[in-house]
């Protein structure tokens, strides 16, 4: 499945684009810079599904948000993932089941976009590389609360 555009039909883009400004009020978590701190170290400094050592490329990710009840910030409730798997994860195209395997939507795995997709496809079946302490691990609740959301989704 692609976008929302038909390649056939031309698409109407505009020459210019008006520069316009909004100051906004935002809430900020301030304890996310802790987390990450935490996260990515308990990982080896490596993104979980694809194993990437660039740090400057890495996230901590939520498996329960953030804002959720069970969301809270702690290494088990946390992955390291570089940015490509973490916005796949936050948009439910990959998850991580309670087994610790990676999942990618059927819609994904359908496709056939080049090469970037392969990123995400050609880790479906494969396990995350989790950390070997036992209170850093995925908690498997968390992760089962999660993926009921992926598959309901995908």
């Amino acid at each position: 499945m692609r976008g929302p555009y038909d390649e056939r039909e031309p698409v109407h883009i505009p020459d210019e684009i008006e520069q316009r400004y909004v100051v906004r009020e935002v809430k900020q978590r301030i304890h996310q810079a802790q987390f990450r701190g935490a996260v990515l170290p308990a990982y080896r400094d490596r993104c979980a599904i694809c194993r990437l050592r660039e740090v400057r490329l890495l996230d901590a990710a939520h498996i329960v948000a953030d804002a959720e009840e069970a969301g809270e910030p702690v290494v088990s409730n946390g992955l390291s993932l570089c940015s490509i798997h973490h916005r796949a994860f936050d948009e439910d195209l990959v998850g991580v089941a309670p087994d610790l395997g990676v999942h990618v939507s059927r819609r994904l795995l359908d496709d056939e976009d080049g090469p970037m997709l392969e990123v995400l496809k050609v880790f479906h079946g494969k396990t995350i590389d989790a950390p070997a302490k036992p209170l850093w691990r995925p908690d498997p609740r968390r992760l089962a609360l999660r993926f009921e959301r992926f598959s309901a989704l995908a």
